[in-house]
């Protein structure tokens, strides 16, 4: 059931709820009156029957005095005079008027109750004559009851269906915000985040709106970051297949290359059987192999660059800095690090921390000396710095890049911060990372493929 109808539900039981109670109160009003009346329409006719028959020493013919007696009684609204013969055998009745509304023997019998009957003494002078009896009818008075209290009532049921209807429509414009709220986030569950509330007038609902619309904003904005984060993604990736391919040609292919000529050399001095420079064929082709088991090893690096499921952290970190060495021989690269791991989740972030550093570095620098240093705080605070001895950068640029970014959000998924500035003590750049240590390290941040396997 919709909000809109649970409302107008509760209210409508509170309206049905008053009208049972006024209904009640003019059901005791009405047969309070109805009671009333008929006590008086009673006391009224014991005193017209007292009123003929106080002389009745001077009536001539007192049975037809009787007669005009209940006669007079004729069209009356409440009461009917019933004259009886010596013998008990009805002799003269008057008749009612008629009601001018019939009501239903259900209602006359709830509001009416039973009639009242009474007998009259007579005079002694009568007495031989019969007996008058007097009975009540409240078909009038309740008629007249019924029809005073259908129109209030009725105005009353109409009135509060007419505030039911008017609410339900009133309703449905106050909640037609928070209609337009749902469908709103149904489209954001869908992915689409250019969706928009309207500003509503409530205070409260324009923060709800303000607050659903700057949502709205953050998450396309993360959208748009991720998708070029996506995009720079495949940018390096194809770049490193690239490099890796230019590699393997350049350095693996001309020593494949040279131990085919090699050992055709080698063919053709065994039939000449000439041990000395057979010899010397194999050791090129053992130098060969060597130079390419090191160019291997450093693809490999490339490959997995992590390595921190095989390696320590430490190992890890002393393969990157040969990497950079063989490539960069004119830059020198020194290490302190612990031979110890804090956890797969932050080992796998400080290195890539300290890789994009070093990529930053190199890169924009142009430093002579890079330096790498962890270390574990007393207050269980583990900082990791990154120092160079190159140019600097500026400011604008410290938000510009994705590798950065990806920095900040690696620092901040671990409850830690990242900060890149410029060295006070000399030129060049430090990149200082500060991360809290849990009690357990493995245990508060779970590897990857513990993440999957769950």
């Amino acid at each position: 059931m919709s909000l809109r109808l649970l409302l107008v539900r509760s209210i409508a039981l509170i309206l049905l709820a008053t009208l049972a109670f006024g209904a009640l109160l003019v059901y005791l009003h009405a047969v309070e009156k109805v009671s009333a009346d008929m006590r008086v329409a009673m006391a009224v006719g014991r005193r017209i029957v007292d009123n003929a028959v106080d002389d009745a020493d001077e009536v001539a013919l007192p049975r037809r005095r009787l007669e005009l007696l209940v006669a007079d009684f004729n069209g009356d609204r409440n009461l009917r005079a019933v004259l009886f013969n010596p013998d008990n055998s009805l002799a003269f009745y008057s008749y009612l008027q008629p009601p001018e509304h019939l009501v239903s023997p259900f209602l006359f019998n709830l509001l009416a109750g039973p009639p009242v009957v009474e007998t009259v003494q007579l005079p002694p002078a009568f007495k031989n004559l019969g007996t008058l009896m007097l009975e009540s009818d409240a078909h009038n008075e309740v008629a007249d009851v019924w029809n005073d209290a259908a129109l209030p009532l009725t105005i009353l049921a109409v009135f509060c269906g007419f505030v039911l209807l008017v609410l339900y429509f009133t309703l449905g414009r106050a909640l037609k915000p928070l209609e337009d709220l749902t469908f709103a986030f149904a489209r954001i569950g869908n992915g689409d985040y250019r969706a928009r509330v309207a500003s509503f007038a409530p205070r409260e609902l324009t923060r709800l709106s303000s607050g659903f619309n700057e949502m709205a904003i953050r998450l396309a904005e993360m959208e748009h970051r991720n998708l070029r984060l996506h995009e720079q993604l495949e940018t390096v990736q194809e770049e490193e297949r690239i490099e890796l391919a230019r590699n393997l040609h350049d350095e693996v292919s001309p020593l494949l290359f040279s131990v085919d000529v090699d050992a055709m050399t080698i063919k053709e001095l065994a039939q000449a059987k000439d041990l000395r420079k057979i010899v010397e064929r194999a050791h090129a082709i053992r130098s060969a192999v060597a130079d390419m088991k090191r160019n291997v090893k450093a693809l490999l690096g490339q490959l997995r660059p992590s390595g921190l499921h095989a390696l320590s952290l430490a190992s890890a970190i002393e393969n990157l800095l040969s990497y950079w060495k063989s490539r960069r021989p004119e830059i020198a690269f020194s290490a302190e690090c612990p031979d110890k791991s804090w956890g797969t989740r932050i080992d796998s972030a400080l290195y890539s921390i300290i890789r994009e550093s070093l990529n930053n570095s190199v890169k924009h620098t142009q430093p002579s000396h890079i330096e790498v240093l962890i270390e574990e705080t007393h207050h269980g605070v583990l900082v990791v710095r990154v120092l160079d001895d190159g140019s600097g950068f500026e400011s604008s640029a410290a938000t510009g890049g994705f590798g950065l970014i990806g920095m900040k959000e690696r620092a901040a998924l671990l409850g830690g911060t990242l900060v890149v500035e410029n060295r006070r003590d000399r030129p060049g750049v430090a990149v200082t990372a500060r991360l809290p240590l849990p009690s357990d390290a493995d245990e508060a941040y779970p590897a990857v493929e513990e993440i999957a396997a769950q």
